[in-house]
């Protein structure tokens, strides 16, 4: 992520997502998932809050995906939101 950017959508025709998410998140969501760990991350070259989010598939998808951004967001701007509230 670059300056102030706390996540991106890939192309559509990967539609996967790119995204910091708070460290005790990463776990579960990863568990889960819907996620892993940045390449980056991974090796230790940026922080571990970092992650690819899976490209949703269907509405459904869409909406876990849009919570994720949510949490996202509310982590980049210093609120730390609680994963165990999102239906995932």
């Amino acid at each position: 992520m670059i300056g102030n950017e706390f996540a991106h959508v890939h192309p559509p025709q990967d539609g996967s997502l790119h995204m910091m998410l708070p460290l005790d998140a990463v776990p579960k969501i990863v568990d889960l998932g819907w996620a892993e760990p940045h390449p980056m991350a991974a090796a230790g070259m940026i922080p571990s809050t970092a992650v690819m989010v899976y490209a949703p598939r269907n509405s459904a998808e869409i909406e876990t995906v849009l919570d994720l951004l949510r949490l996202s967001y509310d982590f980049a701007c210093g609120k730390l939101g609680q994963v165990d509230s999102l239906v995932l």
